[in-house]
């Protein structure tokens, strides 16, 4: 076969030499394998997240769209599989002629005179794959079949992790709202014992006036989360590929911390990412058709046969004397084409460069992903731990500025602020909650679906 056979290019000088990742890990080449675990959530044990990640894979339209890329690219595959087995043909034809009485150079016997023919002929084509342009083009389309389905996993794989990450931000919503409905309570509470305090002349109006503003803005937060609450229900409903109207969810706080990650993992660092097995694809897809475009510039081989039946007339067409055959090769030779070939071989073989740099590119942007989630576990723990510090201080605090305003030594605004202080720490913590759930599903799309 002309044209080169496919190597992996280097990408070691792209990398570094070491993660700074547990012990057990190393860079591996990528392959797509697809005999891969997906279900990398039910580790979270959350009947809900499952029951969504089920409808998901069964109804969403994206899914459903690059499940019939692949099917497409199967066929398209098992179309250039057929160019390397004989065509064989049936064509059969009726045709009734005059000849003109004008031609000087027709046939006496056929001059002015209408004739009938009648075909029954068996046809055999088959091109000899003597440069192997047949086999390239057998691997390109191959290598474009996996291709495909390394893209819908990847477009799998996009799902999962964005269902989960909705879903988690769904869940952290539902905290912050039950965070938010205590404070309202609590802050009615206080604006019915200043009320009652104004009454006796314990306070003033101003004592007053700051409870009922603490109590309408937390509401209207409260509010501002309950619309991002449906909003994160309708963008859950479309993953899910059901209509919003009427999707519900239960309202499900977020707690505790992400699951942890094993001491020791699996050596394969990036051939589980979809994304780089479909690069690599790609790659031998447009290295093959480099092949084909240098077997243009070669002689092409056709073996042709025929055999059937022949007559004038239809009494006499399946008799044995009206039987016919053909046989012999056909061969052309490129002489001169203005120089097309040559420009898509040099089209095939930059096309094939880009292929490369993207692969690079790919490789290049798992390292880095990998790397962001690593270094956003790392911090968000420590965050959270601070976090909670600064929860259980705010807390002290407002239990404290309350004996203190009750006792009288000081005024109502600084049990709002300690208020304010306390409802913005907890809400904090929360969120670092949510970022570090966030960033496990991160890691586990970065690795390509697990760890």
């Amino acid at each position: 076969m002309v044209g080169p056979d496919f190597e992996r290019p280097g990408v070691a000088e792209q990398l570094p030499e070491s993660f700074d990742l547990p012990p057990g890990w190393k860079v591996a080449d990528p392959g797509g394998r697809p005999d891969l675990p997906r279900e990398w959530w039910k580790i979270y044990r959350d009947e809900g997240l499952d029951r969504l990640m089920s409808e998901a894979e069964e109804n969403n339209q994206d899914l459903v769209a690059a499940f019939h890329r692949v099917e497409q690219a199967a066929a398209i595959s098992g179309r250039a599989r057929s160019a390397w087995f004989p065509l064989l043909t049936f064509e059969p034809s009726a045709r009734r002629t005059r000849r003109s009485a004008t031609i000087s150079n027709t046939s006496e016997n056929l001059t002015g005179r209408t004739t009938t023919n009648l075909s029954l002929p068996l046809v055999i084509d088959y091109e000899l794959d003597l440069w192997g342009k047949l086999r390239r083009a057998i691997e390109a389309a191959e290598a474009e079949t996996l291709a495909s389905d390394s893209a819908y996993r990847q477009v799998l794989l996009t799902l999962q992790t964005e269902l989960a990450a909705r879903y988690t931000e769904l869940r952290a919503t539902d905290t912050e709202i039950g965070i938010f409905e205590e404070a309202v309570g609590l802050r009615r509470k206080s604006l019915e014992l200043n009320q009652k305090r104004f009454d006796a002349g314990d306070t003033d109006a101003v004592d007053v006036s700051r409870a009922q503003t603490e109590l309408s803005s937390t509401r209207t937060e409260l509010l501002e989360l309950r619309q991002t609450r449906e909003e994160l229900v309708n963008a859950i409903a479309v993953l899910t590929g059901r209509p919003s109207s009427g999707f519900h969810i239960p309202h499900h706080p977020l707690r505790g911390a992400p699951p942890a990650f094993p001491a020791a993992v699996p050596c394969e660092l990036l051939e589980r990412r979809p994304d780089i097995a479909e690069a690599e694809h790609v790659m031998i897809a447009e290295n093959a058709r480099i092949g084909i475009a240098k077997a243009a510039f070669f002689p092409t081989v056709k073996l042709s046969a025929t055999a059937g039946l022949e007559s004038g007339s239809i009494d006499q067409l399946f008799n044995i004397a009206s039987r016919t055959w053909g046989l012999g090769p056909e061969i052309s030779f490129p002489v001169f084409d203005a120089g097309a070939n040559k420009a898509e071989l040099a089209r095939s073989e930059a096309r094939y460069d880009e292929t490369v740099a993207l692969y690079r590119s790919a490789i290049l942007k798992a390292v880095r992903e990998v790397d962001d989630a690593f270094v956003a576990i790392s911090n968000l723990g420590e965050r959270a731990s601070t976090q909670q510090q600064t929860v259980s201080s705010a807390q002290e605090t407002v239990r404290l500025s309350r004996q203190r305003y009750e006792a009288g030594v000081v005024a109502y605004f600084e049990v709002v602020d300690a208020q304010r202080t306390e409802l913005d720490a907890e809400q904090g913590a929360v969120r670092i909650l949510a970022a570090r759930h966030l960033a496990a599903i991160a890691l586990v799309k970065a690795l390509g679906g697990g760890w």
